[in-house]
């Protein structure tokens, strides 16, 4: 091989290689541009309206998404193909091999996204949650009997502290978080356990903005 063959291959090598986003390191007060100007995700759709988070007025603490000002535009990232998702991760773990990753642009920021990173990394991945936002500021309780079989890996994988035993007049339960939920700097992070029969199957990540985001999802 020649030298200007070897160039050749580096230089194709090189155009080739894509750039990689965590999605834990963005700021939300950064233009969006400065992380997707890089990136080439599935071509976005255009939604009209943003989603805001409101009070539900049946219940004082609950909170609702209503579609607003409809004369807006978002734009929705649905990003579904191997070659796409393999631009993003969540603290370095990629998104498992089935489920797409969502971003919504709204006003020149990311206001929303949504990954389902690698169920055999929960463990991992809600410890350094915690270290970045430290302990959440709710969680949505699950209950299974003890005697579940979808029980044993989740005792495996989340924290003992975590864990709540108690007897009904049935049979002996287990509470357990399904949602970690974090409200910090204006956003609000939720972190949702997918329960399988052997293991933690896999689990989603949502960031919302806290008064806008071109979401059209919330698991609260």
């Amino acid at each position: 091989m020649n030298r200007l063959s070897a160039v050749l291959i580096i230089l194709l090598s090189m155009g080739c290689n894509k750039s990689t986003l965590d999605l834990s390191t963005i700021d939300f007060s950064q233009p969006a541009s400065e992380y997707l100007k890089d990136i080439s995700p599935s071509k976005g759709e255009m939604q009209y309206g943003h989603w805001e988070l409101i009070k539900n007025n049946s219940a004082e603490d609950d909170l609702e998404l209503k579609l607003v000002g409809k004369e807006e535009v978002s734009k929705v990232y649905h990003i579904t193909g191997p070659s796409d998702k393999s631009q993003f991760s969540f603290f370095g773990y990629p998104s498992i091999g089935m489920m797409g990753i969502e971003i919504v642009e709204y006003q020149n920021k990311i206001a929303f996204y949504s990954i389902y990173p690698e169920g055999s990394n929960t463990s991992e991945i809600l410890l350094k949650l915690k270290q970045k936002l430290g302990e959440p500021s709710g969680v949505v309780l699950d209950t299974l009997a003890k005697t579940n079989i979808l029980l044993q890996p989740i005792l495996k994988t989340l924290p003992k502290d975590d864990i709540i035993y108690f007897t009904d007049e049935y049979d002996q339960q287990v509470s357990f978080p399904e949602h970690y939920i974090w409200k910090r700097n204006g956003m609000i992070y939720q972190f949702t356990l997918l329960q399988g029969s052997e293991v933690v199957s896999s689990n989603k990540l949502l960031i919302f903005g806290s008064s806008k985001t071109g979401s059209h999802e919330l698991n609260l």
